[in-house]
Parts: structure tokens; C-alpha cells; sequence
């Protein structure tokens, strides 16, 4: 019997919690019941753990995350109060939507898509799954459409929904979403799905059962082995909060002189220089010295597993929050925005401490707490341990997935 072809489509120019994701489902998918396909943007597809996946890669610039360019002249006329003033009439305002929503098609949607749509037909693909949000998986909405084969989102960023995507809704033949606050919000906006499923990210636990090299990690910092270490995990952007956490370790150095901050990620695309911003603020608050970036890095269990606390307080609202349940797999008490899917995952008193974003003094509150008091931040890194065998494993995910797939596949 021929194996049903998936092809996996995700153009992120940085491997961010979204590729991250997908790597684990597509090295744990089951390959005896399933030939896996997968469409990646360039800068991704040069990893070494995708070449490590062994399936077959195809690489597309589809400019995500960069916007489309206007001419000055009508940049000036978007700008304008009248515009403004237009864009939000009931009536008047819908030709200026859908004029902006066939520009974006025009100029970039339907480039990616013909290219989506020519993989599907040379490859034979079987079932298209987008790994993001639905603005982001139009163009391959749109293929899959074309091509009349079934498609899959999994909706990985709270976004808004224009007129165009409240009509792809009904072509997708089943929505995956990460949490319970995702799905909220996009059924918010009035959208209805044929299929729906919460699957929660997961991750391969076998991967944290290394023995924790701490005299390695802090040797490569230039640390001594027993100073207190306090993670962030993502990627470099502004919502993620690195500079409140920077501020927050301000007064954690004043109580701990010798404790020290981790950021591990790279920069994304459409905030370029933001490092440099970050490591000017640290210089300028006095603990430059204390604040280490590490830039991407393949080894993100061996960091975990050396730090003593992992912190994530994005200042904005995050769907998911794959960095905590790779913190707690390391055994690590977490701080966490009190936000968006955080709660969900992070057991406020029982795993970590969920404080208020953008709020300095409260975060620096709280990791003062967690290093004052290795007893209980341990009993907190062991319950963090349990919670994600429970309820985050990749096995559980990758279950779920394929029932969905055999489902819509018939």
C-alpha cells in the first residue's frame, strides 16, 4: 500500500519555537505509515539538524516577515488622516480592504503559491500541513486549493483575520491549535473550522535525560561552576521582554552579586540590531558583565540542564510558550507571564512563579525567590519534570497528529 505524502510547509527565516516544533514531529513522525515532505525558507533549511531529518527538503524565499514595499507617493496617501478615516467606514472601507488584500496576493501570495502548487504535482503530495497562522499559511491555503488536495493549519500566533482568511477558513480541512487561548481567540473572530483539534507542542524527553554539564557551560561563559544562572530561551524580538528581563536582573544582581543571565536565540528578521540595543541597555545599567548571549545554539537541553532557573516573560501575549515545557523537561523552575497560553502550562506555586509582564520589579522579585531558596525551587524543577511526561511528550503529540491525518484522509 503507498504511503500517504504529507508535505509540511513553514517559510519562518528563523528557527524560532515554530521550526523547533516541527523538527521534533518530523523526527518522531512514523515514517512506515507516512512519506514526509518538507518546504522550509532558506537560511532554515541550512541547519544541520534538517539535514539530520534525512527527508526531502525544499527551500522557498517566500519573505516572511518582511513587509511588501509601497512607492513613496502612496505610502504618503496610506498614511493620511483621510485614509485612515476611510479604513474604518463600514462600507466605504471594504474596496480599500479588499484593494489591499489583492495587492498582497498580486505581489507575493500567488509567487509562493505556484511554487507550493508545483511541489504538490511533482512530488504527488497527498495532504499540505502549514505550520503557522493562517495569514501566514495563505499561500499554501491557496495551493492546496488549487491542486484540490485537503490541508491542515496549525495556528502557532495570535493574529488578526481579514476578509480573505475568514473565507480560506472554509477550505482548510482541519485547524490545529497549540492551546485553549488560541483557539479562543480566533473563534473570537467569528471564524468556524470543519475540523478543530488542541494539540499542545511536545518535545522528545530523551533529550533531557543527559547528565547536566555545568562545569562545561560555565567554562564556555567563563564562570565558576557554582554561580547562580537564570536562562531565556527564544528568539530576540521585541515582544519576548529580553529588555524588562534585563532590568529585572539589575536588582537580582544587587541580592545575588553573583548571579548571572543566559539569553540563547538569535535575532529575528524584523528586528535586526536588537542585540546590540540589548547589550548597550545591560552596559548601560552596570551588569554587562553579568549578561551572556549565546546566539542560536543546536545544544538548547545541555544549556537548560546546566542553568538553575529559566525565565519567560514576554510582554506580549504568546499562544503557546515551548520554551517553558524545554525548562521543566530539564527539571528547572520557571518564571512566567502571567499572559496568554502561560498559565496553562506553568502551575503558578507548584512549577514556578507567574508575574505581570513588562514589570521589572516583579520579575526580579520573583527569580530572587527561586535562588533564595534552592529547597523549594528544586521541589518546583521536579514537579515542572512530572508535568511535562504527563501532558507534553512527543509521542502523545505525534498520536494525535496522525489520527488527524488518517481522519482527514479518510
Amino acid at each position: 500500500m503507498t504511503k500517504p505524502r504529507i508535505l509540511y510547509v513553514d517559510f519562518a527565516p528563523s528557527a524560532g519555537g515554530s521550526v523547533r516544533s516541527l523538527m521534533q514531529i518530523l523526527d518522531s513522525l512514523p515514517h512506515d505509515r507516512y512519506e514526509p515532505y518538507a518546504l522550509l525558507s532558506p537560511s532554515v533549511s541550512e541547519l544541520p539538524e534538517i539535514a539530520a531529518l534525512d527527508i526531502p527538503i525544499m527551500v522557498y524565499d517566500a519573505g516572511q516577515g518582511m513587509a511588501i514595499p509601497f512607492r513613496s507617493g502612496t505610502q504618503q496617501v496610506r498614511s493620511s488622516q483621510s485614509a485612515s478615516w476611510l479604513r474604518d467606514q463600514r462600507w466605504l472601507g471594504t474596496p480599500w480592504r479588499w484593494g489591499s488584500i489583492t495587492r498582497r496576493i498580486w505581489l507575493r501570495s500567488r509567487h509562493t503559491a505556484a511554487f507550493i502548487a508545483s511541489v504538490i504535482n511533482d512530488n504527488a503530495i497527498d495532504l499540505i500541513h502549514m505550520n503557522d497562522a493562517i495569514p501566514l499559511a495563505e499561500p499554501g491555503i491557496l495551493a492546496a486549493r488549487w491542486c484540490k488536495k485537503p490541508s491542515l493549519v496549525t495556528v502557532r500566533s495570535f493574529v488578526p483575520l481579514d476578509h480573505l482568511h475568514h473565507r480560506l477558513c472554509g477550505w482548510i480541512d482541519a485547524v490545529v491549535f497549540t492551546s485553549k487561548p488560541s483557539r479562543e481567540e480566533q473563534l473570537a473572530q467569528g471564524v468556524q473550522f470543519r475540523r478543530e483539534r488542541i494539540i499542545p507542542n511536545a518535545i522528545d524527553l530523551r533529550q533531557f535525560e543527559l547528565v547536566a554539564d555545568r562545569a562545561g557551560v560555565r567554562a564556555e561563559l567563563g564562570l565558576a561552576e557554582d554561580v547562580p544562572l537564570v536562562t531565556v530561551v527564544g528568539r530576540i524580538m521585541q515582544r519576548k521582554g529580553l529588555d524588562i528581563f534585563i532590568r529585572a536582573m539589575v536588582d537580582v544582581v544587587a541580592r545575588h552579586a553573583d548571579a548571572h543571565g543566559l539569553i540563547v536565540g538569535d535575532v529575528e528578521i524584523t528586528d535586526v540590531g536588537l542585540d546590540s540595543e540589548l547589550r548597550r541597555l545591560a552596559e548601560d545599567l552596570g551588569i554587562c558583565d553579568h549578561i551572556h548571549f549565546c546566539g542560536y545554539r543546536s545544544d538548547v537541553p545541555r544549556l537548560l540542564l546546566a542553568s538553575d532557573l529559566l525565565c519567560f516573560v514576554p510582554t506580549e501575549a504568546e499562544p503557546f510558550g515551548r520554551t517553558l515545557i524545554e525548562g521543566m523537561a530539564a527539571g528547572l523552575p520557571a518564571v512566567g507571564a502571567n499572559s496568554g497560553a502561560i498559565p496553562d502550562i506553568l502551575a503558578d506555586g507548584e512549577t514556578g512563579l507567574l508575574v505581570p509582564p513588562a514589570d521589572p520589579y516583579t520579575q526580579a522579585v520573583a527569580i530572587d525567590t527561586l535562588l533564595a531558596d534552592p529547597e523549594r525551587a528544586r521541589a518546583m524543577g521536579n514537579a515542572g519534570r512530572c508535568r511535562v511526561a504527563e501532558r507534553y511528550s512527543i509521542e502523545h503529540q505525534v498520536d494525535q497528529l496522525c489520527d488527524l491525518y488518517d481522519e482527514i484522509l479518510g
